[in-house]
């Protein structure tokens, strides 16, 4: 029998090792994706590929990592030796989208291998047709960059320069990508150092025991929290923008069956593959509806394979969630993004002071290059932009965050306009994008940038500009995703949620990603709170009298005559039997 404290002891001393790994790529990384966005994460397994603990910094990248390692490395097991890796971005081998490529590690202990480093980094670009990789008119993978299906790439801890000089010669800024690519090699080796310290700490016998138990325990606890939901299949829909090729919408269907101790999570009746990008592979809808359900049955539960015995993803072939091979997957992780919305909606009858409203529910995946006018040197960039929130049952929605599984961090201005030859020229919070609620929705971002001197690319691969991010229990609907080209100009130009556009010199382009939804009845807002928000600037006084009722003067709130516009709203929204707007 394990001790219980030891145990937990063993549990953080693996969970030591993946955040080690996982500050050695960033901090040793070039590009500001992954050095400053963090766009990354690590993981280890054991010997029989059993995922036994994960960094937590980038959720999305447990559906690449736990579907990868384990449908992988079995072809490549009896050839390995100490300090080799393998290189993988195959969609159809278990990963997600080619920018996301990932390192994996054998790690050896007298002679033998017990277990493996893993790592799965974004790199900002990977080839194609399109600068940072996010092509919006893909109909094939193969337009999508290079696809790595596996490939021996490192011998005692140096990549082989023949696979690795190949990768390099079809990239953009080869020389910023290889220091990426060194940086997944150097975290797969403290992971290495440190999983030998706990075999030679502990020895082998009591490591693998404390693993059974650990992976064991695990399961124990998800299933008493599944078992504390009610019983019941719970649906959600919503509807996506067209796919970058065929411009119209497509619907995201999402059951989820609670049945004792189990939960099913079915995609059944989402609509056919797209021809376009937005297509995900089983891998990403795995993660980003796993991520939102570890929030709601056990943020606090170690993450492996304990987790997911009791849970089974449904994804049905020849859907968008699971196209047949070689279909374009570049725009995929607005799928999961999507998807992990509509756990949340799913679960609002079952669980109502636990969920939350719709979040942007965007990645807002956002790529530009060209040639640098300060040196003439070529550069592309990759970023994500965050949004809103969805409200809360005791609390106001976030204002411009990173949304369910994104948790990257800010690109801030000085590093940027540093790297690049870009202003920014508007960063800023946009006034009433927020969903109005008794507790309010996030408020989306406003980003714009002024491409100076040169001429560039710009491109968009996201979603969110005809469905507005929906409100529960009375809580309204928030403002949808806008870009713009030249806005507030004579050349103001609107742009499409999955296009490329070269710009001209000095060209500004607008980005401004959607607000969350509303929770609960906006007449029932405190007053105050939203005299708050009207002096701060995130809701204008016309908002604040016509969603929420509160009339604000330059002395405050208006008690009076907000207590008489309340009543006009409610009995005229209870006259139409809907929501007022």
């Amino acid at each position: 029998m394990v001790d219980t404290g030891e145990l937990e002891i063993f549990r953080h001393s693996l969970k030591s090792i993946v955040e080690e790994m996982g500050v050695t790529l960033q901090r040793t990384a070039y590009s500001t994706n992954i050095k400053i966005r963090r766009d990354h994460t690590c993981a280890l397994f054991d010997a029989d590929l059993r995922h036994i603990a994960q960094h937590d910094i980038a959720p999305q990248h447990i559906g690449s990592l736990v579907s990868v390692v384990p449908r992988n490395v079995p072809d490549w097991e009896d050839d390995l030796e100490p300090g080799d890796g393998i290189l993988i971005n195959d969609p159809y081998k278990g990963a997600v989208h080619l920018p996301d490529v990932m390192l994996i590690s054998p790690l050896f202990h007298d002679g033998e291998i017990i277990g493996y480093a893993a790592n799965s980094a974004h790199h900002v670009d990977i080839g194609g047709g399109t600068p940072g990789g996010i092509p919006n008119d893909s109909t094939e993978l193969y337009a999508e960059g290079l696809i790595i299906p596996g490939v021996h790439a490192v011998e005692d801890w140096e990549y082989d320069e023949n696979v690795l000089g190949f990768v390099l010669r079809n990239v953009r800024e080869p020389k910023m990508r290889r220091g990426d690519y060194q940086a997944q090699m150097g975290a797969n080796r403290i992971g290495e150092r440190r999983f030998a310290e706990l075999y030679e700490s502990h020895g082998r016998e009591s490591v693998e025991s404390y693993l059974d138990e650990l992976l064991d325990y695990t399961e124990r606890r998800v299933r008493a929290a599944i078992e504390a939901l009610p019983d019941g299949e719970y649906r959600a829909r919503d509807e996506m923008d067209g796919d970058g090729v065929v411009d119209e919408p497509v619907e995201l269907v999402l059951t989820l069956t609670v049945d004792g101790d189990e939960l099913t999570i079915d995609f059944t009746g989402t609509a056919a593959e797209n021809e376009g990008p937005l297509n995900c592979t089983p891998a990403m809808a795995f993660a980003g509806t796993m991520a939102v359900i570890m929030a709601f049955i056990g943020e606090d539960l170690p993450k492996n394979d304990g987790f997911y015995r009791s849970i089974e993803t449904v994804t049905p072939e020849g859907t968008m969630v699971n196209p047949t091979y070689n279909r374009p997957v570049a725009g995929g992780w607005e799928i999961p993004m999507r998807a992990g919305d509509l756990v949340t909606k799913a679960f609002a009858d079952a669980v109502p002071e636990e969920t939350i409203a719709a979040t942007k529910g965007i990645v807002c995946n956002v790529a530009y290059g060209g040639e640098d006018p300060r040196d003439d040197g070529d550069y592309v960039y990759y970023e994500t932009v965050a949004g809103g929130y969805g409200g809360r049952a005791e609390k106001d929605g976030m204002d411009a965050v990173q949304t369910h599984f994104q948790n990257t961090a800010n690109s801030p201005i000085e590093e940027l306009e540093d790297e690049l030859p870009v202003y920014v020229r508007r960063y800023e919070l946009i006034s009433d994008s927020e969903g109005a609620g008794r507790q309010r929705g996030g408020l989306g971002v406003r980003r714009d940038l002024e491409f100076y001197d040169h001429e560039a690319s710009f491109s968009l691969l996201t979603d969110r500009t005809r469905s507005r991010p929906w409100g529960l229990f009375g809580g309204h609907a928030a403002r949808p995703a806008r870009f713009y080209r030249n806005p507030g100009t004579s050349e103001e130009e609107a742009l499409a949620s999955k296009s490329t556009t070269k710009l001209d010199p000095n060209d500004v382009v607008s980005v401004q990603t959607p607000g969350g939804g509303g929770y609960g009845d906006p007449l029932e807002r405190d007053p105050q709170t939203v005299l708050a928000d009207v002096r701060d600037g995130k809701v204008s006084a016309a908002k604040a009298e016509a969603e929420y009722g509160v009339v604000v003067d330059d002395d405050g709130v208006d008690a009076a005559a907000t207590t008489a516009l309340r009543r006009e709203l409610g009995d005229a929204a209870a006259e139409g039997g809907g929501e007022r707007r």
